[in-house]
């Protein structure tokens, strides 16, 4: 779309009367802003999903515990799960590249179109997305799941890693001979004058 700009007359009057109006090739300002108005709005829902997801995570798990703090019964924090949520309509699912790369999650995805209005005129249109996250520690990424509901919205998912349980032996009671010098302890010791 060309944006019409009138040219202000000038005081020396040739060159405004020769030019008149000028039309300038650079987009008009009113689909600019509105395909960013539309992009803000995407990304200003996807926050929204995300920080009420985070919201009902935290405070939810049944314990008396105030939201936030770790639940002190077990000792230790229950595993945390991962979850990402990411609008990507207009993309299908072949278009979409999810890799893991450490403990880091790619989202890429790449759309090409073309057009062509009937009068031999074509419009192409290459459209990119790219997306990353860091995945905490306690997230099981053998168990990443990866799902596009109807409305083109992508999640994704990972339950947390249970905590490890500390390693436990048994330790062996021995009996020492009674007289030897492992059984005379030190002066002052609970066994020491007894002997």
């Amino acid at each position: 779309m060309l944006c019409h700009l009138p040219l202000p007359p000038c005081p020396h009057g040739s060159l405004a009367a020769e030019l008149g109006s000028m039309l300038m090739l650079w987009p008009a300002p009113g689909t600019l802003l509105a395909e960013l108005e539309q992009e803000l709005l995407r990304e200003l829902e996807t926050t929204r999903e995300f920080a009420s997801s985070r919201g009902r995570l935290v405070a939810g798990g049944g314990s008396s515990s105030l939201a936030g703090e770790p639940s002190q019964s077990s000792g230790q924090a229950p595993p945390q799960p991962f979850a990402v949520r990411q609008d990507v309509r207009g993309f299908a699912p072949e278009e979409l590249r999810l890799k893991l790369v450490g403990r880091k999650l790619l989202l890429t995805g790449r759309k090409e179109t073309q057009r062509e209005d009937g009068q031999g005129a074509f419009s192409y249109k290459y459209e990119v997305l790219r997306r990353e996250w860091d995945v905490p520690e306690g997230v099981d990424t053998d168990r990443l799941a990866c799902s596009i509901s109807g409305e083109g919205q992508l999640r994704i998912e990972a339950p947390g890693l249970p905590p490890a349980a500390a390693p436990e032996r048994n330790v062996p009671v021995q009996v020492s001979p009674a007289g030897s010098s492992a059984a005379s302890a030190e002066p002052g010791s609970e066994d020491g004058g007894l002997s």
